[in-house]
Order: structure tokens, then C-alpha cells, then sequence
């Protein structure tokens, strides 16, 4: 049983977990109550930089090798680093920060100083937009630099408190302000939140003529308005995760002596992600195949079965008992079962050829008198036999092939194994030589 002593601390095994020295022995753990000998760390030349502590109470953060290398206060059980260095980075501030876990030590500041912009973790410079410098919001006024309108939602206008409220619409015949946004007002404005672009001027839809259902007159607005691609609205994208192409829709016409009828298929996926089988709108179980009902019962394979289509061709009637099959799996199936069971069920073993001979033989000798219907028996089953051993032989030649793609495939699997085993020594090899790599 070994303990662990941080990423680039060594490892202790149980004998050496606990010091018997005494203590105030400068080799054990100087944190009151802890029995365990000093961790270290190997630095380049192999030379060791002790800790006052354990590896479970040093603080993970480090200094320059001059300065002692190891931070000088302990870190409680559980945290990666001591309460100096989990403290909020603004000055004078004794909250604690939200410290998210990477790989090196930076100052993390508490939710009041955090710039409030995604996925960012910087001292908010901005009291009042609560932002760094990077994410701060200026006013979209040419050559004014205020900072943003902020409504008491907290959300960010587009415009300084001085210039807010002061443009008209452009639109035709229109002298609304335009609040939020600089050329449109709400009623006029695309009615996709981040675009700030006026509505289709043809009309029958709230979105611009960028944003708008590419389908005829269709009045909805995009399904993703950020995705280039993105060009159809929910009713007419694909339901498919994460897919952005339009719906299929298929008309078929039939026509008869008199009329022309025409019928239109429609599904909620695209061609991609439908059932291949005709008129079937269901969802392929995945792209480019067949839906649940249609699909080869085989895994992974994309072929519709017997009973979706008709493809049977020349298959014997046996062969519609895999129904929930393709041909090709259907046609495999089928010689599985005679090759098996099939000439068994007729009195023909496969592989037992001198007792079938001898069957054969005492048939021939068993009297002059059948004449014809003698002969012609024989002869089925002299064909039955030797159908029976080119079955058997090309059995044979398929199980040799298996396992010689077997014997194969074990030779690949161990040569994988070693190019693992050489890199794995390669990387012990590189650590060795860069011991401070992977500190933490």
C-alpha cells in the first residue's frame, strides 16, 4: 500500500508513511498532529528540495528554487492549495477565490471581483459592468469610448447612457426611438437577439433576410442563428442532434386512365438521418441505413431485411425464416443450417464417407428387381453425398481462414503491445530527464 505525495513528489511506501523521530525533528511534518516524514521533489541533477511538510499539507504552490522552492504554510486536508493562496487576488479582499483546478497557480478572484464575462476569470477592472479590461463594453458610437448602457436587468446596451434613446428608426415612415439597438426599434428590429439588422422588407416575418426560413413562406426564423449552415427554421430542420440540414420531403405521383394523383411523404429528418426504405419517414438508427422496423437484425449493418423490401431473387424458401435479416445475412444463415442440421435431417452425416459408401454399396446389392426406381435412388444419394463433401470441405477452408486472420490478428495485437510497451518506456526515459514537467 502506497500513499500519494502530489504529482511530483515521490512516493512512500507503508513502512516510511510515519516518522518515529521526534517532534521537532526537522524530517517529519512541522503540522501539529501529523506523523508522517517530509516530502520532496527531485529537481534537475537529482537533487532533492525538501518540504516542512507532508505531501498531503504542502501547498502546491511553488517559488523560485532560491527562495526555498516550497510555499512556506501548510494547506489543509482536501485543497490543493493553503488559504494564502486560495484567497480572493484583490487586494485587502479575505474572501476566498473560486479556484477552478489547472495545472499552474493563478491568483483567482471571489464572485464580486470575477470579470462576469464567459469563461473568464480576471480581476474585473469595470465596477459597474463588472468586467475586465479585455471584456469591458464600449458604446457602438463611432469615437465614443463610454462604456455601455447597462439596464437594471443587467443587460448590456448597445450604446452609452448619453447616446441611448436619441436615434430614430430608419425604417420607411417610421420615428420610433430605437432603444437597444441603433438603427431599428423593437418593431422593426430582426427578432434574433443578437443581430441588429431590420426585418425582411417583404414582409410576413419578424426576422431579417439573413435570419429568416430559407423554405417559401416561411415566416420563422432560423433554427441556429450562429451556425453558418444553419439555413431552416425548428419546423423544418432536422431533428437529428446537432444536424443543421433541411427535412426531406418526397411527392410521388400515380396516374390512371382518367386523373394523376400525387402524394407527398414528408419526414421530420433529412435524407441522411431517414429510413432508406421506400415511404418510410421513421429515423435511420444511423446515417445512411434503415430504420429500427426495416433494418438487418445483424449490428451495424445498414442493408434493409427481407421483410422491408423484396430482394430475394433466387433464395430457396428457407431462407424466409431469418426475415428480420438482409439477403446477404439471410443467404449466410441458411448455409450455416444445412451445413449443420440440413443433410443430418435426411439421413446423411456429414464427414462419414466409407459408412455412407457402405450404405450406398448395400443398396446396389440388395436386389436386381428395382430396376429403375433402385438406380435412381442410388443416384440422388450419391449426389446428396457428394454435396454433402464439398459442404463439408468448404467449411473446412472457411475455418482455416478464420483462424489464420485469427493467428494474424494476435501477431497485430502483440506488436501493438510492444510499440505501447517501447513508448511507455520512452516517456519514463523523457520524465527522468524533466523532472519538473509534470509537477502538479
Amino acid at each position: 500500500m502506497s500513499s500519494w505525495s502530489d504529482a511530483s513528489y515521490t512516493w512512500y511506501s507503508t513502512a516510511s508513511d510515519y516518522s518515529e523521530v521526534l517532534t521537532d525533528d526537522s524530517r517529519k511534518c512541522q503540522v501539529e498532529g501529523c506523523h508522517r516524514k517530509h516530502a520532496f521533489v527531485r529537481l534537475a541533477g537529482g537533487r532533492k528540495v525538501y518540504s516542512k511538510y507532508c505531501a498531503e499539507h504542502t501547498c502546491a504552490k511553488t517559488y523560485p528554487e532560491d527562495e526555498g522552492y516550497h510555499c512556506p504554510t501548510p494547506r489543509k486536508a482536501g485543497e490543493r492549495y493553503c488559504d494564502d493562496h486560495l484567497r480572493c487576488g484583490e487586494p485587502g479582499c479575505d474572501r476566498r477565490g473560486e479556484y477552478i483546478g489547472v495545472r499552474e497557480y493563478i491568483p483567482w478572484f471571489c464572485v464580486q471581483h470575477r470579470c462576469t464575462a464567459p469563461d473568464c476569470h480576471s480581476r474585473a477592472t469595470d465596477s459597474r459592468q463588472q468586467r475586465c479590461g479585455r471584456h469591458v463594453r464600449l458604446c457602438g458610437v463611432p469615437g465614443c469610448a463610454r462604456p455601455a448602457h447597462q439596464h437594471r436587468d443587467g443587460r448590456l446596451d448597445l450604446v452609452c447612457a448619453v447616446h441611448y434613446g436619441i436615434y430614430r428608426c430608419v425604417w420607411p415612415d417610421c420615428s420610433r426611438s430605437t432603444g437597444s439597438s441603433m438603427r431599428y426599434c423593437p418593431a422593426h428590429k430582426c427578432c434574433v437577439a443578437e443581430c441588429a439588422a431590420g426585418r425582411d422588407a417583404t414582409g410576413g416575418t419578424d426576422a431579417c433576410a439573413k435570419h429568416r426560413c430559407t423554405v417559401p413562406r416561411c415566416p420563422n426564423p432560423v433554427l441556429y442563428p450562429s451556425h453558418p449552415r444553419s439555413l431552416h427554421c425548428t419546423l423544418h430542420t432536422c431533428r437529428a442532434a446537432g444536424c443543421v440540414s433541411p427535412r426531406t420531403s418526397t411527392t410521388t405521383s400515380t396516374s390512371s386512365s382518367s386523373t394523376t394523383t400525387k402524394t407527398t411523404t414528408a419526414s421530420d429528418f433529412c435524407p441522411t438521418h431517414t429510413c432508406l426504405t421506400p415511404h418510410c419517414t421513421a429515423p435511420a438508427r444511423f446515417a445512411h441505413s434503415h430504420c429500427t422496423r426495416h433494418a438487418c437484425a445483424v449490428a451495424n449493418c445498414a442493408n434493409a431485411r427481407l421483410g422491408a423490401a423484396d430482394p430475394a431473387g433466387a433464395l430457396s424458401p428457407s431462407s424466409w425464416r431469418y426475415r428480420d435479416r438482409c439477403e446477404a445475412h439471410a443467404r449466410a444463415r441458411e448455409r450455416r443450417a444445412v451445413s449443420v442440421g440440413g443433410l443430418e435431417d435426411i439421413g446423411i452425416g456429414i464427414g462419414t464417407t466409407t459408412g455412407t459408401g457402405a450404405g450406398v454399396a448395400g443398396v446396389a446389392g440388395g436386389g436386381g428387381g428395382g430396376g429403375g426406381d433402385g438406380g435412381a435412388s442410388l443416384r440422388d444419394r450419391f449426389e446428396l453425398e457428394l454435396a454433402g463433401e464439398r459442404e463439408r470441405k468448404r467449411l473446412s477452408d472457411d475455418l482455416e481462414a478464420l483462424r489464420r486472420r485469427e493467428r494474424e490478428r494476435e501477431r497485430e495485437a502483440e506488436r501493438r503491445r510492444a510499440e505501447v510497451e517501447r513508448l511507455r518506456r520512452d516517456l519514463e526515459e523523457w520524465r527522468g530527464l524533466n523532472p519538473d514537467r509534470d509537477r502538479w
